[in-house]
């Protein structure tokens, strides 16, 4: 597990902070924030750049207190200079592997578009509940990928890179649709009173954030790309008309875009 998180997690590419800097606990973790109450002790797994953990601070209050943790340097320096001035906020560079053996000290544990990355995400979950109190929430939030829409449709070149990017992170293991499969997982990892709620995420045209928001994929075929012409699933030239296409669409025709993400919730045994 921790050397999947090492190659897909911490070696984010460059550029990808102002998309996660873009986010709010209440805009990109909506059911969290419903679930969030003052003095509740919070885990972050795989924060970023703290963007939605400073809101898990404020929402906890000056009675409570939040750990980030996340497996990219450059990540958990950028969140500690974000969040600087909140007392009851912490940052630490760490894997979620590192979490077993470590104290059940927390009401909530919590992931947000992580699991999708590991090639163990079943492991990753019960190092997540292993940390809860008992009777604490385990919360996570993910995409399936396979569910992503955009309209009207982008030229033919985006949905050819689309696919080779699935087919190249399922060969590496990892799960394009993980929000459909976090209830089941929940379960195998002896979490109860489990509960699953849709949370897509909807760009349109004219909302002040749809610029950020629907260059995300443009950014994906620009980084990510080259790791999936690398390991033989599409051609550079392919790949680079991807880019451009892709790009002139978002800055024109682009209307909407649809990420569908699942947000699970499930109790840790004991309480």
């Amino acid at each position: 597990m921790s050397d999947t998180v090492a190659t897909h997690r911490a070696q984010m590419p460059s550029g990808t902070e102002r998309f996660l800097d873009a986010r709010s606990l209440t805009s990109a973790h909506a059911r969290l924030a419903e679930l969030l109450r003052p003095g509740m002790t919070v885990l972050d797994v795989g924060c970023g750049t703290g963007a939605i953990t400073e809101g898990i601070a404020e929402a906890v209050g000056p009675t409570g207190s939040v750990l980030g943790i996340d497996l990219s340097e450059a990540l958990i320096a950028r969140a500690k200079q974000r969040c600087e001035r909140a007392a009851n906020l912490s940052f630490e560079l760490a894997d979620v592997a590192s979490l077993a053996g470590r104290p059940q000290r927390y009401d909530v544990v919590t992931a947000a578009r992580l699991l999708l990355w590991l090639a163990d995400p079943r492991a990753a979950l019960a190092a997540m509940a292993s940390v809860a109190c008992p009777g604490g929430l385990v919360a996570v939030l993910d995409y399936n990928l396979r569910k992503t829409s955009w309209e009207p449709a982008p030229p033919e070149s985006v949905p050819a890179f689309y696919d080779a990017f699935l087919r190249w992170r399922a060969q590496a293991g990892m799960d394009n649709e993980m929000a459909d499969h976090l209830g089941a997982l929940f379960e195998e990892v002896g979490l109860h009173e489990v509960r699953s709620v849709p949370q897509p995420e909807i760009a349109r045209r004219g909302e002040e954030d749809f610029d950020v928001r629907i260059a995300l994929w443009g950014q994906v075929i620009a980084t990510r790309g080259h790791q999936v012409v690398a390991d033989g699933f599409l051609t550079e030239a392919r790949r680079a008309a991807a880019e451009a296409d892709f790009t002139e669409w978002a800055a024109g025709a682009a209307q909407s875009q649809t990420m569908w993400l699942t947000a699970a919730e499930g109790l840790a045994p004991g309480g």
